[in-house]
Parts: structure tokens; sequence; C-alpha cells
């Protein structure tokens, strides 16, 4: 009797090893199978973010050699944060972003209020660098009255000439004035296809070279006028301009001019 109890026992004792060993088994392969992948618990869900690629000063216009996409935990993913080159290239920053910040559409100049670059995306290469043969561009202002500027009418943006207009007098550059040298006025487009990058009331921002620039500061100086003429858009023919004196309004409109009267007047 007793050594039936005993044998009772150990089939009891087995049974337990067994079962405990069953248990620690099926643990293990569940734990196996979902470190492999085949369970969606480890699993941590990316997204690509557009970030610099290198460090963005403001005002810079973007191109593909500033940018790249990062992988991110959609969790920690900024909510307007952009997701290809595309959506960024052209774009000009405001701000300063750092390398490996998210590229976010509020680091970007308002398309109705934009902020200018004096070295336009055209005069860069690849990596965002100024090509060899650009001009030396540099921005300055000018300042033009709406009633030399289409009425006020020019805005950020557009495409104008400039006319420059200028009294001639003859004792101010000849040290020996000839009796046909009298005094007239001269008017001439001396740039054409300017790009107006920013406006302050009558004071206009332009984009042209240093020495250009330099020849501009001269003529506001001298007491001349200069005055806008607005191009159409994408209008980039030359206007083949000479300038204009007295000599060419009187041949091209037929200007009259009184005869000098000679004798003594009538008797009233």
């Amino acid at each position: 009797m007793q050594d039936g109890s005993k044998r009772r026992a150990r089939l009891i004792l087995i049974l337990g090893v067994v079962l405990a060993i069953a248990a620690g088994a099926g643990t293990f392969f569940y734990a196996s199978s979902a470190q492999t992948g085949t369970g969606a618990v480890a699993v941590i869900p990316t997204t690509g973010v557009l970030v610099a690629a290198r460090e963005i000063p403001p005002k810079t216009t973007l191109t593909l050699a500033d940018l790249r996409v990062q992988e991110y935990n959609l969790d920690a993913k900024p909510a307007s944060a952009l997701a290809s080159p595309e959506q960024a290239v052209g774009n000009v920053t405001t701000v300063a972003i750092s390398v490996g910040e998210p590229i976010l559409p509020s680091k970007f100049s308002d398309p109705k209020n934009p902020v200018f670059v004096v070295i336009p995306i055209t005069s860069l290469d690849a990596n965002g660098d100024i090509k060899a043969d650009t001009p030396n561009f540099r921005a300055i202002s000018i300042t033009v009255p709406d009633a030399n500027a289409v009425g006020g009418a020019i805005a950020v943006g557009d495409s104008v000439d400039l006319i420059f207009t200028t009294n001639i007098d003859p004792t101010k550059y000849y040290t020996q004035p000839r009796p046909a040298n009298t005094a007239d006025f001269s008017a001439k487009i001396i740039l054409e296809r300017v790009p107006i990058l920013a406006r302050q009331l009558s004071v206009y921002t332009i984009r042209v070279d240093a020495i250009t620039a330099e020849r501009l500061a001269y003529l506001q100086a001298s007491g001349g006028q200069i005055a806008m003429i607005l191009r159409a858009p994408k209008d980039q023919r030359a206007t083949g301009s000479v300038g204009t004196t007295f000599r060419q309004m009187l041949d091209q409109f037929n200007v009259k001019i009184p005869e000098k009267i000679t004798g003594a007047p009538p008797a009233n």
C-alpha cells in the first residue's frame, strides 16, 4: 500500500516537471517569434522627414544640396515637416536652419510678402555655390516718385527698365562752348530688365552688378531724374534705345519751332 502511494507521488512529480518544461518551451518560442518580426509588437513605425543637410543662413534660396531626408519615429515627426526636397527647393529662408533640423514651411518667406535674395537661384550650381561667371550682384535702393513709376503700380517681382533724364548745360560741360551748343535735355534708357526685389513707398530695391550700383549712386546725386517703365511678364526683348534729345524729338514728332520774326512789329 505504501509502495503504491510512493509510485503515485513519483508520477505526479514527473507530470509536473513535464508540464513545466512544456510551458517554458512555449514561452521561449513565443518570445523568439516576436523578436524575429512575426509579431507586430516590436516594430516602431518611422517616416521620412526633410532636414537641413548643412547650416543654412537666412535669406538663402534652397537647393538640393541644402537638403536630405532622415527617418523619424512617426510619433516624433513635427506635424508640418516636409517629406521631399521638391517641396522646399526654390523657397527662401527667413531664419537660420541648423544641420539636421526639420524643414518647416514656417521658415520660408511668405509668397505675399517675399524676402528678397541678392543672388538669384539661377546663379547657383548644384551644390548651392555661386557660379564662377555670375556677376557681382548687389542690391541697391533708388527713390522714384509715383509719377515716374507707372503711378505707383510697380510691385515686388516686376521687371522694369530705367530711364535717366538730365539737363545738358554747355557752360557746365564745355570750357569753350560753341554758339551751336545750346542748353537741352537728354533722356536715355540706361538699364533694362531690372528686377524689383522690395518696395517701401517710393523707395525701390533693385538688383544690379556692383559697378552699375556705383554709377546709379552717381546719377542719383547728379540732380537728374530716374523713371521706371514697366515690362510685361516674360518680355526679355531689348529696347534698342539710343537716347533722345531735342533733335530726335524734332525728327520723330515733327515738333513745330516758332520762326524768328524780323523787322519792326506791326503798328497797333
